[in-house]
């Protein structure tokens, strides 16, 4: 029996009872990094060494009923500090120093007895919804034409190709739609915690850095995840009973919808149906600023996350966009002229609140994933014309701070993964994770691509 493909729950609960060693769980995902190629590109750096002995560690420790996901492999967005680790904020123009402390997040779930196995690739500064860099450009496992999503596509593959069964990475304004963009386009499950909007008025430098996310292959593990990253206690998916969903597919960004994207979107909202909930077709209000706020977060931070590591040597793309993000900044457009996240959130929670709706369901995508192409080497102008769209739909809920769920529902006619959209309003989160497993156990999704196989 292999461990790469079981999920995290399954790992947690066998090293908890002693029925299994994290040492030989942790083995048994570095092997299937070694010996299968579908995840080639996706990761920058492997812990083989480092990960083993802090499995061996955990194995030691008598009592393991405390550690929520003991011996679970976890991939971590390459971005994020792991002691001993320089960042790589997404290209070889990007890195930092070696980091002497863990970022809070690996803190909290290495606290929850869970290992880092490995550094996923990501698009540079987090900018991105495409991850590719100096020729790597990871394919996508459900059709390899197309790519992981950004920013953090890699750690996205890693666990949509069973090299860990929990991922972390960005999320947040700023961050194409973070996790979310990323599961996504690779079929997997992501949260986006809620979070304070991006305001230009209070500390800046961290509303428009970036947040952490979960991945995962199934709701009950991004539970784990959320819940060891926030020093709660685990929380088994119940009834939610029943609730008003609004449904769209008008996205609130510029984008063309596909057919295939509307499609499953239905297919999702029949299932809430004859799961009893009301479902009520509706355009959530983002109020008139929408677009001009969500690109001056982008910008600004651009400007700011390059201020880490210096402009040279960045992609051209982004240099102009850190140019376009200097003359947003400096001039203070963002959060007066152009509009902030604070806005747009009190629009979302006005609609939810006067329309009497407990969540809001969309596509996860417009359509298939974006080609897989180097799309780190075209202009700014080619990847706002061509990808940008890509996060029409996730992107606005990084914004507002909105807690969001990324949820696989099937298989589109062109091969790639369907994914809907859960948004909540604030104090949702329950009830985001109820519902997701409701329709995963309602569609029953494949939690893995057609090609992939354990041996």
């Amino acid at each position: 029996m292999s461990w790469s493909g079981t999920t995290a729950q399954q790992i947690a609960k066998a090293v908890r009872r002693g029925d299994a060693d994290a040492a030989i769980v942790v083995d048994h995902h570095l092997r299937r990094i070694e010996d299968h190629r579908e995840a080639e590109g996706a990761l920058t750096s492997v812990r083989k060494i480092e990960s083993l002995a802090e499995a061996a560690a955990v194995d030691e420790i008598d009592n393991r009923d405390s550690l929520p996901a003991a011996g679970v492999p976890v991939a971590v967005c390459e971005q994020l500090a792991v002691t001993g680790h320089a960042p790589r904020l997404g290209s070889n123009a990007a890195v930092l120093p070696i980091a002497d402390t863990d970022h809070q997040a690996v803190q909290r779930i290495r606290g929850a007895g869970a290992v880092i196995v490995a550094f996923g690739r990501s698009s540079e500064l987090g900018l991105w919804p495409a991850t590719d860099d100096d020729g790597n450009i990871p394919a996508n496992p459900w059709r390899p034409d197309r790519g992981v999503g950004g920013p953090s596509g890699g750690t996205a593959l890693a666990v949509a190709t069973g090299a860990a069964p929990i991922g972390i990475g960005l999320d947040g304004p700023g961050s194409a739609g973070g996790v979310r963009t990323a599961a996504a386009a690779c079929g997997i499950v992501a949260y986006s915690p809620e979070h304070v909007p991006a305001d230009i008025n209070t500390d800046p430098e961290h509303w428009l850095g970036a947040h952490t996310g979960v991945m995962a292959t199934t709701v009950e593990d991004a539970a784990l995840a959320y819940a060891a990253l926030t020093h709660r206690h685990p929380r088994s998916t119940g009834d939610p009973g029943r609730l008003r969903i609004a449904a769209t597919n008008v996205a609130p960004l510029p984008a063309r919808v596909d057919d295939d994207a509307t499609k499953w979107l239905l297919k999702a909202v029949r299932s809430l149906t004859d799961l009893g909930h009301e479902t009520f077709r509706a355009k959530p209000r983002f109020g008139a600023r929408l677009t001009p706020a969500s690109s001056g977060a982008w910008t600004c931070a651009a400007y700011l996350r390059s201020l880490k590591c210096g402009p040279d040597g960045l992609q051209r793309r982004t240099k102009r966009l850190v140019s376009v993000g200097e003359k947003t900044y400096l001039r203070g457009l963002f959060g007066g002229v152009l509009g902030d996240g604070n806005r747009v959130r009190r629009h979302l929670e006005d609609w939810f609140d006067l329309e009497d709706y407990d969540l809001l369901i969309t596509p996860g995508l417009p359509a298939a994933p974006p080609a897989a192409k180097e799309w780190s080497a075209e202009t700014l102008r080619a990847n706002v014309t061509h990808l940008a769209s890509t996060a029409a739909f996730t992107a606005p809920f990084g914004l507002a701070g909105l807690p969001a769920l990324i949820v696989p529902v099937g298989m589109r006619s062109d091969g790639a993964p369907a994914t809907v959209q859960l948004v909540g309003p604030p104090g949702s989160t329950g009830r985001l994770f109820d519902v997701a497993a409701q329709l995963i156990a309602k569609l029953r999704p494949r939690r893995y691509a057609p090609g992939l196989s354990w041996d």
